[in-house]
Order: structure tokens, then sequence, then C-alpha cells
């Protein structure tokens, strides 16, 4: 019971409580879709048409940013200074039917500019 205690002092502190309420589970161990859903996780393509990682988000560009759902996710990202939108090129979710697969999903990264500051 201790351990469990520490284990999500530790959490809370790393991720936030709401990306441990988001995350639900460590990034590595979710699947696909639950990864472009997340907040506290990313999913990314390790190279061209390689495969997907789900890796827990980096900077802040990437914490609370989510690569799919609803609304404008390119304004979300952009709405936090310094943040530019990359869209997915031919990136197709596993819950749908595409003309194209294979490709990165949508991603928020800092900006050439603000990288350097």
């Amino acid at each position: 019971m201790k351990r469990q205690f520490f284990f999500f002092l530790a959490m809370t502190l790393l991720c936030g409580v709401a990306g441990m309420v988001d995350a639900g589970a460590v990034c590595g161990d979710m699947g696909e879709l639950e990864c472009i859903n997340s907040t506290a996780c990313k999913l990314e393509q390790l190279a061209p048409h390689g495969k997907y990682v789900c890796r827990e988000s980096l900077g802040r560009c990437e914490h609370g940013f989510r690569q799919s759902g609803e609304g404008d996710i390119q304004k979300l990202c952009e709405a936090n200074a310094g943040c530019v939108f990359q869209s997915a090129s031919c990136y197709c979710p596993p819950n749908l039917q595409c003309a194209c697969g294979g490709g990165p999903p949508a991603q928020c990264r800092a900006s050439k500019a603000a990288a350097r500051d």
C-alpha cells in the first residue's frame, strides 16, 4: 500500500493530475488510438513509413495537446506562444478506413525561433 502511494505521488509530480487521469496507463502500454487521444502521451513515427511508438509528452507544446479529437487541433496547438502545428501526413487512425496510411500523425512542436531562445 505504501509503495502504491509513493508511485502515485511520483507520477502526480511528474505528469500532473490531469495527465495521469488522461493517460490511465503508461504511454508505452497504450494502443495507437488511446495514445493519439491522450494529452499526456504522443504517438511518434520512428522512421518514414516505420513503426509507431507511444511515448510521454515532451516540452510545453506537447503537454496538453491531443493529436486527434474534436475541435481544431491546429488552433489549440498554436494558441500557445512559440508552438507550431505539423499536420498529419497520410496518417490513418486504426478506427478509420483511409485512402492512404503509414505516415506520421499530427504534432505540436516548438517553433525553431522559440527553440533557439
